[in-house]
């Protein structure tokens, strides 16, 4: 069940694991080249990512199709081998893997053709890549298991397709600007977000390209929006207005004091939260430049993150006009929006094909807020609840779906009713009236939503801020359908 439970002599072992990454290489065996990989492997794969503990694997066997990352699989037939104090597990040739359930993309084999940043985002396994140095920096990372620290250095890649961060593993110093050609990096993808990386096997040379864009013309691809932005990714530059600020204190694990200062953002393509570590107080409205921040989640949205105000400078003027947080939302079809990542300020437009069975009245714990499950909190035990408004539907576009969860205020307006009001109607009718009424009145409706999405393994979700009927006719409908199409009549 545990990797600890492992000795260098165990043979035909048999156990389920989460395959962290998976990074195929042709090496040379007994005089001959192979295709076989390698990557990082945890134990207690169905349990909290914390209760882990991750070992490196050598996969002999050619299982690229079924060991691709972020998938739990059945291990039966690998054995363990053990150098210089430190254990791996073999999958052998003779090995059998079943998966338990899906990952990612299936990896890439190796290719010799450099190919672009954009490209290079979408692969798993080695790469050949012709870019320039934008930016790096020396860093240090210390393994959980045994607290050793190994120095690394961090940077970013650009060229006219895109931009990528790296890190090497190796010593690694160029100038920003460089143009240099990589041969035989890896891809590697921390929280879904690809990485490259430079290994002992990594050929890094000066290349030479007179038609190659200059830096300072490929400056635009670093720059980076709101609605791209995805959990893990770091060194992020981009361009933000401020909605709102705030600085509050707060007593960190340790009993120490101490200071944050956070508030709304935005851009044209939607918004989030700007956190700083340090002093830095700007205007509501001023234009903020920041660069080298990280994203973090935070509610189930990706937010920035900078340390320190050296990261920040106010611009005078912003790339576009000021723009109205009261009034700014985001249109995202729900097809792309269910396909991205988690986003802030956006609406969307489906049809309601669901009204689930548990809208109506709720109890939140007044503790943490979660909703109550048979008079207790699943956090804080046995509670006197607070009571609640909450509506749930599905909406749907013909292609995707997502799931809403409408709160009080927002359901008081879509239904014109306050919750006292609703309250008294479920007494006197009951709650499956209520219901009933519901589906009456919103089935098949066509609605406009605006909100928040949360987008992960288990599908997508709209925590739904404002909610009304399309204004859209049938006929209207109609014909945007047969103009998408082609369909004359």
């Amino acid at each position: 069940d545990r990797f600890s439970e492992l000795g260098s002599e165990d043979r035909n072992v048999t156990l389920e694991a989460y395959i962290v990454s998976y990074t195929p290489k042709v090496q040379a065996v007994r005089g001959e080249e192979r295709q076989i990989a390698f990557g990082w492997i945890e134990d207690n794969p169905w349990k909290d990512s914390g209760d882990r503990e991750r070992w490196n694997y050598t996969d002999w066997g050619n299982h690229h199709e079924s060991l691709t990352s972020g998938s739990i699989v059945r291990l039966e037939g690998v054995s363990i081998n053990e150098w210089k104090g430190n254990k791996s597990i073999n999958i052998n040739q003779t090995s059998r893997v079943t998966v338990l359930k899906e990952g990612g993309r299936a990896a890439s084999l190796p290719t010799d053709e450099p190919i672009s940043l954009k490209e290079a985002m979408d692969r798993d396994g080695f790469v050949n890549i012709v870019a320039r140095l934008h930016s790096l920096k020396e860093d240090v990372i210390v393994s959980k298991e045994s607290g050793k620290e190994f120095p690394i250095v961090r940077g970013r890649l650009v060229d006219k397709s895109g931009t990528m961060t790296f890190v090497s593993w190796v010593p690694f110093s160029q100038e920003p600007g460089t143009l240099l050609k990589i041969d035989g990096a890896s891809i590697r993808r921390f929280k879904d977000n690809p990485e490259i990386n430079f290994g002992d096997s990594t050929k890094i040379e000066l290349y030479r390209d007179s038609k190659f864009p200059s830096l300072k013309k490929l400056e635009g691809s670093t720059k980076m929006q709101i609605s791209s932005l995805r959990d893990g990714m770091n060194d992020i530059s981009m361009t933000l207005q401020v909605e709102s600020w705030i600085s509050r204190e707060f007593t960190d694990s340790e009993g120490n004091q101490k200071m944050v200062r956070s508030g709304d953002v935005l851009d044209p393509t939607g918004r989030c939260r700007l956190t700083c570590w340090s002093e830095f107080e700007p205007e509501v409205g001023s234009f903020l430049q920041i660069s080298g921040a990280r994203v973090q989640s935070w509610n189930g949205s990706p937010d920035l993150v900078i340390d320190t105000a050296n990261q920040v400078t106010i611009i005078d003027d912003g790339p576009w006009e000021a723009i109205d947080p009261e009034s700014h939302w985001v249109e995202v079809g729900l097809t792309e929006l269910v396909s991205s990542g988690s986003r802030r300020g956006i609406g969307t437009t489906g049809h309601i094909v669901s009204v689930r069975d548990d809208c109506g009245l709720i109890e939140r714990c007044p503790e943490c807020r979660r909703v109550l499950r048979d008079g207790a909190c699943q956090e804080h035990g046995p509670q006197r609840g607070e009571e609640d408004l909450r509506l749930r539907f599905v909406i749907d576009n013909g292609i995707s779906n997502a799931s809403l969860i409408v709160g009080r205020e927002s359901s008081e307006n879509l239904l014109g009713l306050e919750m006292s009001e609703i309250a008294i109607q479920i007494s006197t009718r009951g709650a499956d009236s209520f219901k009933s009424e519901l589906r009456e009145k919103l089935l098949g409706q066509r609605v406009v939503v605006r909100g928040r999405s949360f987008v992960d393994e288990q599908g997508a979700m709209i925590i739904v801020d404002e909610m009304s009927n399309s204004d859209s006719s049938h006929g209207d409908l109609a014909n945007e359908v047969m103009s998408r199409w082609g369909v004359v009549i």
